[in-house]
């Protein structure tokens, strides 16, 4: 995805500058992608940029007046128009349409300029009057910064791939890191994969001068946390206003924004409390051929009700398997390992989403954040399939688990779960359009630490709440969650209690792991029924990745390629008779084993695409 990479040298050696285009090189995956480097050879600074064409960030670098301080950022910040006309106010120049304020946003403010940004941003701050380079990032990490500090230099991407592209000893995987992974779908801690390389912390402005790095931190996570609670009503009515009061940071823009729509309460939240005229906002909902699932079914009429088009960006099952090869290693390489392997589409999904808009809207985090769905949990394989002398780094992972969920839940959802685990999808997205999501927003997000103690799951009330005041006819439209809808008392019973019936049999049919040791005797059946396709009449309405049955059926001979070859064997984390076991028994409808086999998978082309090949 577009980013940042670059160099801090403490001593010139002559061969930084064709260092970093390679590393920008490696960064480059699409012709849109503006990009450029500069250098500052007296200071030891090298940075290598690059952008969306036409993007809030497409304008580095960014200068002062003075040309004496210069700013790269990546991604985007959210700030009141307000603001940003008290800088022209004040004198500067500058386009308010895109990131050229910031560098005089941080010349009036200083240190404190860390504390005002707002959004999902990385970047590097060049004073040349006082050689001195400030790395930093927003406050949850959702914009990576890899790191690598050796011996006289400091080497820093927005991709880890470029990093492993120069520095060949890099090339290392990290034991724990697979451990973690096999746990909990991530790395913890500001690790990753490749044992020398780590995280900027979400939060950061780490400054260089001369041979002195000050590790600083702008966020202080105990002052949010220990504010006063409000009254339910009082914080209930708080909340809502701020909401408001932030979207039309969201939508002031002369590019193009396209609505990413699902039949739930978070995009609709969103419609309902923006005053968007007749068809200014083209919405669409990403579907596949197996059939229209209730949010493709739901958003359109969503749309509607707000006076706006809407389409289906919908992806032919039977091509994307074709070339899933493709895709799969695409996501591994692009993400540099955070996107599953069952997520091989969402590179494709996004193009089709940037040639609507270069913008995408979306709901994302909003139940997170709302309804604490955090995702974040221990999912382990069958440990039959781990060799008996890589278990003890599966225990460790699991204890550092445990101890990392023992803080304050919503800063553990920010600071932990949203960086580490939710980072894959914004990776691939990012490298196609600019991603927004009002519920990470900063003011909103310091009215929820006010919330009231023990309010429990207050996130659906509100937001129900906020529909019904903002735009009340859309409470007409049930959600996939079965709310709302206005049929008579008796027809809307059954209303919801089909749309749940619905929801449940996907779950049953799609899912990894069922509880009641369901999970092999579900997949032996439908492997049984398979033939009469049976699952056709009630399926598929909730998900359009079926990948229990794609590995099963039309992915089964990639898998055996890659799973039963014996480069994957011969790793150190598998047991290769119990690994092949398993690859053999799901293909063959003896058992699901859908958690394995991606697991295995992912791992295994994180070797190949990011270390080997």
């Amino acid at each position: 995805m577009p980013g940042l990479a670059g160099l801090i040298t403490k001593e010139i050696t002559g061969k930084e500058e064709e260092t970093l285009r390679v590393m920008l090189d490696s960064m480059l995956h699409e012709s849109f992608y503006t990009h450029g480097i500069f250098t500052s050879k007296e200071n030891g600074f090298f940075i290598g940029y690059s952008a969306l064409q036409g993007s809030f960030a497409d304008c580095m670098p960014i200068f002062n007046e003075t040309k004496d301080i210069v700013l790269f950022l990546t991604g985007e910040c959210y700030m009141d128009r307000s603001l940003i006309s008290d800088l022209s106010s004040r004198g500067h120049n500058f386009n308010p349409d895109n990131a050229s304020y910031i560098v005089h946003l941080y010349e009036e403010n200083g240190e404190a300029f860390f504390k005002l940004l707002n959004g999902w941003y990385n970047g590097i701050i060049l004073n040349l009057r006082n050689p001195e380079a400030i790395l930093f990032n927003d406050r949850y990490g959702i914009r990576r910064i890899y790191f690598y500090e050796h011996k006289n230099v400091f080497a820093f991407s927005s991709e880890a791939k470029s990093l492993l592209k120069v520095f060949p000893e890099l090339r290392k995987i990290d034991t724990q890191s697979i451990a973690d992974f096999l746990n909990f779908d991530c790395v913890l801690e500001n690790r990753t994969y490749f044992s020398d390389i780590s995280l900027l912390p979400a939060g950061s402005a780490w400054s260089f001068h001369g041979n002195n790095v000050r590790k600083k931190s702008f966020l202080n996570t105990a002052l949010l946390e220990n504010q006063i609670p409000l009254k339910h009503d009082e914080f209930f009515e708080e909340l809502g206003d701020t909401f408001k009061r932030i979207l039309p940071r969201y939508f002031h823009e002369n590019h193009q924004i396209g609505m990413s729509m699902t039949g739930g309460l978070d995009t609709r939240s969103i419609l309902a409390c923006i005053d968007a005229s007749s068809g200014q906002l083209p919405c669409y909902t990403f579907g596949g051929s197996y059939r229209d699932i209730l949010d493709v079914r739901i958003a359109p009429k969503v749309a509607a009700v707000c006076k706006q088009q809407h389409q289906v960006l919908r992806l032919d099952d039977n091509k994307l398997l074709a070339e899933y090869p493709y895709h799969a290693e695409r996501a591994i390489y692009i993400s540099d390992g955070l996107e599953g392997v069952d997520k091989a589409d969402v590179i494709s999904f996004n193009k089709l989403a940037r040639e609507i808009a270069p913008i995408r809207m979306t709901g994302k985090y909003g139940s997170q954040v709302l309804k604490g769905i955090v995702g974040f949990q221990s999912r382990p394989p069958d440990i039959n399939i781990i060799n008996e002398g890589f278990r003890k780094y599966l225990d460790m992972a699991r204890k550092k688990g445990s101890e990392l969920q023992k803080g304050h839940n919503l800063s553990f959802l920010l600071q932990c779960v949203v960086p580490w685990w939710w980072n894959g999808f914004i990776s691939l997205e990012s490298s196609q359009v600019d991603v927004r999501s009002p519920f990470l927003d900063n003011d909103f997000l310091n009215v929820m630490y006010r919330a009231p103690k023990n309010i429990g799951n207050f996130g659906t009330e509100f937001e129900l709440n906020l529909i019904a005041k903002s735009k009340p006819e859309l409470m007409a439209i049930p959600t996939t969650g079965s709310y709302g809808g206005n049929y008579p008392w008796l027809i809307a019973k059954g209303v919801k209690t089909a749309l749940k019936m619905m929801l449940i049999l996907d779950k049953i049919h799609t899912r990894e792991q069922l509880p009641y040791g369901m999970t092999h005797i579900v997949g032996r059946l439908d492997y049984l029924l398979s033939p009469l396709h049976l699952d056709r009449l009630v399926m598929g309405f909730a998900e359009f990745r079926r990948y229990r049955t794609w590995f099963r059926d039309q992915l089964s001979g990639y898998l055996q390629e890659i799973l039963l070859d014996d480069r994957t064997l011969s790793r150190p984390y598998w047991n290769r008779q119990q690994v092949s076991r398993v690859v053999k028994d799901h293909i063959n409808g003896r058992g699901t084993y859908l958690r394995e086999i991606r697991k295995a998978l992912q791992i295994e082309l994180i070797h190949r695409v990011l270390l080997n090949d």
